[in-house]
């Protein structure tokens, strides 16, 4: 078959109905994006985005399903006949912040150009720094002011950029100003009758007056400058949800007052919309400014990242709670991607995971020519970021730790998984269930690990993987056929999207061939997995054009990687010849314990094999759940007060497996103890109003504190927060000690009030607490209670800074 070049790949014929989920399935860690067309029963039915419309399997019709049923009032299809990809590139502001220059931004301007461009990124923006005569906010909102770092010009710096064959883009708060001459010039900014300013923000010493008709000459004076003379085409507008709130708040000091603040704020839109054209880039920042809507082509859908692991959690939070909206709405942007130290590895490879499973807007934000090669690299597999869309219609309430990328390219069907710890402290080991997945339960696949580039065999029903702190693994998982399949390349984290443009295997005489878009001197890699049977499959010959091919053959799959000197097409073929495998003799695995971790969950562990072995499969309730590399399993969705059985078989890559197992049966209230710290134990539900829940630490990670007293244990969160446990009605007591968290710097205001919940009714609350309160006591009998939900809510003043602990928060048994 053909498959089209990538700048066909991108230009669908949107819009088009498609398959989603409105709601989360019985396995709540699951968040599913596609690419292709894709058919799958996890559907719950068919949306259709010019209809604003979902048909639910059953016949059911959701009406106006983003207008109403999401809250998005201007809601309209994304308009991609311009911009059919979502953008790719680099952005100064998380590596220089203010302290930019020319200089500078030309050095990673040739630099992308020289080393990524033919990777797919496309734009080099110049943030906050290249206007006006000082430094923070004050002087610097003045946009008709160069500082003078850029003395040459920003005119000079976008044909520069584009000598790079690159596009320029450019950050600014456009509704805000902070010269006076300025302000007297165009008369159309919002002030007082004593001509003081009656909007000072963040945005700009003034704002513009939205109903006067000079205000929109002045935008268009101003981005006719930026666009048509400079040459940007780009436009990073920011500080939107202040200009929104502004114009709500602000109606008396307007020369039209008008209390449709809404469309007084879209029209400037749309002026700016006008002047720029639509071949250029509007993004939208910060927050979630849904206002723009249907003229924006973007929004940054979070707050401003940090270097470290905090920074990679806000874009997480981004994307778990608007992911929704990317390439249905706009393109949504959870803000850039930062690789560099003190970011390990793993860190680097899970942020970058984040965007290449999302095809979020991607725009880097280091210093590019001072990446390591491995961190280069890293930048190299994600770009560009593709036309993937969100399968799951609905924000979600927590960090997902099972991402699935459903993938159709004609006959290769298969998925990419992103599994995630989100810990930086703990290792983890998720299950990942092929059913869950919409895949029949005894199902075999095969599976490769995209990062650490190896083939992990072909095993039935699901798979344990283990993960480091602060980590993600990418694993490829594709059904096994009674031939040879192309299960992975190297090129980009899709495997196979953008640079395999043809394949085709001739089952007769044994042989793939294909068309692959290669990237000059970059070693490109195509993988190929067999049956999982005693005569397996080796590469005999491969060859592609006059190019050096180096063939690899392992146990169970093989590798050829091809390097050209020019980027280009490469018609390869690849040809097959049969071969025995190695089996050893698998033994019975002994010494099994198991560990309760929460209510319905265990920590299975087992004595090692002495001798040879590729794994376990893990068996619960004598139903096969999986393989696992290791010896240990983590096992959820156990019953509480009635008895589980575990059974732990060896198994070899051939699929064969010990005929005796080791056997435990237990019940998991038997294994606890009469106290259990509830953070100690996974919720059913944690949500937080700002940032993520967090078990033992504050929720800015830190110990927990109240007052002057610091605890070991206890759950730090922020309002409006729920967190939910399924008791089983088996615990009496409940007891903890709630307050503001004692972490927080300088003079802030808090105030939250603490609920406990047992079944839907209210058990306790306590009064309005505020920083510096002494904490409050708590101890309740919860007796046959199976539901008990903890709640924090704003005390009525907002939720800014209600960063709430529950310390030493328990429930305790006083009965067998």
């Amino acid at each position: 078959m053909v498959i089209p070049p990538l700048s066909l790949l991108s230009q669908e014929k949107w819009p088009h109905p498609f398959p989603c989920r409105i709601k989360d399935n019985a396995n709540k860690d699951l968040f599913i994006m596609t690419l292709g067309n894709i058919n799958t029963p996890l559907a719950d039915g068919i949306f259709d985005p010019i209809k604003d419309m979902v048909t639910l399997n059953n016949g059911e019709i959701i009406k106006n399903y983003y207008r109403d049923v999401l809250g998005i009032k201007y809601y309209k299809p994304i308009d991609k006949t311009h911009f059919p990809l979502p953008p790719s590139g680099w952005c100064s502001w998380y590596y220089y912040y203010q302290e930019i220059s020319a200089e500078e931004i030309m050095k990673n301007a040739e630099w992308l150009g020289k080393n990524l461009r033919e990777y797919g990124a496309r734009y080099c923006q110049i943030d906050d720094g290249w206007q006006g005569t000082g430094h923070g906010l004050g002087e610097n909102r003045d946009w008709t002011t160069i500082d003078k770092r850029f003395s040459s010009g920003m005119d000079k710096l976008a044909q520069f950029i584009k000598a790079q064959g690159l596009l320029p883009g450019l950050w600014l708060a456009s509704h805000g100003q902070s010269n006076e001459n300025v302000v007297k010039k165009w008369n159309c900014f919002l002030l007082k009758e004593n001509g003081k300013s009656a909007s000072s923000t963040w945005e700009g010493t003034y704002l513009i007056d939205p109903s006067n008709p000079a205000s929109h000459e002045y935008l268009s004076d101003l981005f006719n400058t930026l666009h048509n003379k400079w040459g940007y085409e780009y436009f990073k507008i920011d500080g939107q949800p202040i200009v929104i709130n502004e114009f709500k708040n602000k109606k008396d000091f307007m020369k039209t007052p008008s209390d449709d603040y809404e469309t007084l704020y879209r029209n400037t839109l749309k002026t700016i919309r006008k002047t720029i054209g639509n071949d250029t880039y509007l993004l939208g920042c910060w927050g979630i400014p849904l206002l723009g809507t249907g003229i924006m082509n973007g929004s940054r859908t979070g707050g401003d990242i940090i270097l470290g692991w905090k920074g990679f959690r806000v874009s997480l939070s981004a994307t778990m709670k608007y992911y929704y909206l990317h390439n249905i709405v706009w393109y949504c942007d959870p803000d850039v991607m930062v690789l560099r130290h003190p970011l390990t590895l793993n860190m680097a490879r899970a942020w970058a995971s984040l965007q290449g499973l999302t095809g979020q807007a991607l725009m880097a934000s280091d210093r590019l020519f001072d990446l390591s090669p491995e961190r280069v690299d890293i930048m190299k597999r994600v770009y560009p970021a593709l036309n993937i869309r969100p399968f799951d219609l609905f924000p979600s309430k927590k960090n997902k730790r099972i991402w699935d990328l459903k993938i159709n390219q004609s006959e290769r069907k298969y998925d990419v998984l992103g599994l995630f710890n989100f810990d930086p402290d703990k290792n983890d080991i998720i299950y990942v269930s092929w059913k869950d997945l919409g895949f029949p339960e005894k199902t075999k696949m095969h599976i490769f690990d995209f990062w650490n580039e190896e083939y992990l065999g072909c095993w039935k029903n699901g798979y344990f993987a283990q993960l480091s702190p602060a980590s993600c693994r990418v694993l490829t998982i594709m059904p096994e056929k009674d031939r040879p399949v192309l299960v992975s390349t190297n090129r980009h984290i899709t495997q196979g999207w953008i640079d395999l443009l043809s394949f085709e295997y001739n089952s007769l005489k044994k042989y793939y061939s294909g068309k692959s878009r290669i990237i000059k001197n970059d070693p490109y890699k195509i993988r190929f997995a067999y049956p999982q049977k005693k005569i397996s499959y080796k590469i005999k010959e491969a060859t592609a054009e006059n190019l050096p091919v180096k063939i690899k053959n392992y146990q169970g799959w093989s590798e050829i990687e091809i390097i050209s000197p020019r980027t280009g097409e490469v018609n390869w073929k690849v040809t097959f010849d049969s071969t025995s495998i190695y089996s050893f003799p698998v033994r019975k695995p002994r010494g099994l314990k198991i560990e309760p971790i929460g209510f319905t969950r265990i920590k299975a562990t087992w004595n090692n094999n002495y001798y040879l072995y590729a794994g376990y499969y893990v068996y619960v309730n004598n139903k096969l759940s999986g393989y696992t590399p290791s010896n240990s399993a983590i096992i959820g969705g156990l019953s509480l007060n009635t008895e589980n059985k575990i059974e732990i078989k060896t198994v070899w890559y051939d699929g064969k497996k010990s005929t005796e197992g080791t056997v435990k049966f237990f019940k998991i209230k038997d294994l606890l103890p009469e106290e259990v710290y509830l953070s100690d134990v996974t919720p059913d539900l944690a949500t937080s109003g700002w940032g993520t829940t967090r078990m033992n630490k504050s929720i800015d990670g830190y110990p927990i504190k109240i007052a002057n007293k610091t605890y070991k244990k206890g759950i730090g969160t922020h309002a409006v927060s729920d967190i939910i446990y399924n008791l089983k009605g088996e615990f009496d007591i409940f007891k903890a000690e709630v307050g503001i968290d004692a972490n927080m710097k300088g003079n802030v205001k808090s105030s939250v009030i603490f609920q406990v919940f047992g079944d839907g009714k209210l058990l306790w609350k306590s009064p309005i607490m505020k920083r510096n309160d002494l904490p409050v006591k708590v101890s309740i009998t919860i007796s046959g209670i199976d539901k008990l939900k903890l709640h924090v809510a704003d005390a009525g003043d907002g939720i800014n800074y209600d960063h709430a602990n529950w310390a030493d928060v328990k429930v305790i048994r006083t009965k067998k």
